[in-house]
């Protein structure tokens, strides 16, 4: 039962738009630092250090699949460490573009909703334009398409509030 009145925006719209206010942000936030600082550089040499510390401590246990995944994870840590200003800039345009989407659909805007769909959908994909496709990579695809879907999902229920 539909307990919302004609253009009154339901609770459970609220809270989804809300939270991804705030990924939104964080993407905007992480895209700034990617085109416009040496921030991931910096990671990178944090993230060398402390892996290098980590596979010495496993090679010599038998960790040889856990080395390899480790290793495997620093080679697209540096590619996407060389490619950062690209990347900053995909995900300065997806985060504004998904930003402006769920604004619309604050604002109960049906077409929000195809906006935030195209600039989720590009922000998963398009970085791997620049970093490549990995075994480690595609893991993290899965979790970014599977909170993606689950999203694109839980907003849909809610077309029906939006014109």
């Amino acid at each position: 039962m539909d307990t919302t009145t004609p253009g009154t925006r339901p609770t459970f719209l609220t809270v989804l738009c809300i939270l991804s206010f705030l990924m939104g942000a964080w993407g905007l936030w992480n895209g700034i630092e990617g085109a416009f600082t040496d921030q991931p550089q910096r990671d990178l040499e944090e993230a060398r250090t402390e892996m290098e510390t980590a596979m010495a401590e496993l090679e010599g246990q038998g960790g040889d699949f856990a080395v390899k995944m480790m290793e495997s994870g620093m080679a697209m840590a540096e590619t996407a460490a060389a490619n950062a200003v690209p990347l900053g800039y995909i995900g300065l345009l997806a985060s504004a573009l998904s930003l402006l989407g769920v604004w619309m659909m604050w604002n109960l805007k049906r077409t929000g909703y195809w906006i935030y769909i195209v600039a989720s959908i590009a922000g998963l994909f398009l970085p791997f334009i620049f970093i490549g496709f990995s075994t480690l990579g595609l893991l993290s695809l899965g979790f970014g398409a599977f909170i993606t879907i689950l999203f694109i999902v839980l907003y849909g229920l809610n077309l029906k509030h939006m014109s």
